[in-house]
């Protein structure tokens, strides 16, 4: 049932999508190739039509799984004591440093490294 309920943004982006490339290929078929501008406008329409749909379709699944990695930070960042007592390790400091062997640059920004072993 989640998938189905961004159906009508994905329709909609969708159908954007198909317009804006059916503009581009209807004016910009006969100067970038030898294509009547009717069959421009189906090709990009087309591709408009699948592009925006995807599109809309991967940003909202994005976004719902940055909003779950967000609410998993909060709840750790809350209850980091409690599951530092259980594990012996303090959750905030491990995600820091995995961040930092990542490449991340945490030493620019002041106080995010307090608590860690070279912060």
């Amino acid at each position: 049932m989640a998938y189905a309920s961004g159906v009508r943004l994905s329709g909609l982006a969708g159908i954007i999508g198909a317009g804006v490339g059916g503009y581009i290929g209807y004016t910009q078929a006969a100067d970038v190739s030898s294509l009547t501008p009717i069959s421009g406008a189906l090709i990009l329409g087309a591709v408009g039509l699948v592009a925006g749909s995807a599109g809309a379709f991967l940003l909202k699944s994005v976004m719902q799984f940055i909003i779950y990695a967000i609410m998993l930070g909060i709840v750790v960042f809350v209850f980091q004591n409690q599951i530092e007592a259980m594990t012996g390790i303090n959750p905030v400091s491990a995600a820091i440093e995995f961040m930092r062997d990542l490449g991340l640059p945490f030493d620019r920004v002041p106080g995010i490294g307090e608590g860690t072993e070279d912060g």
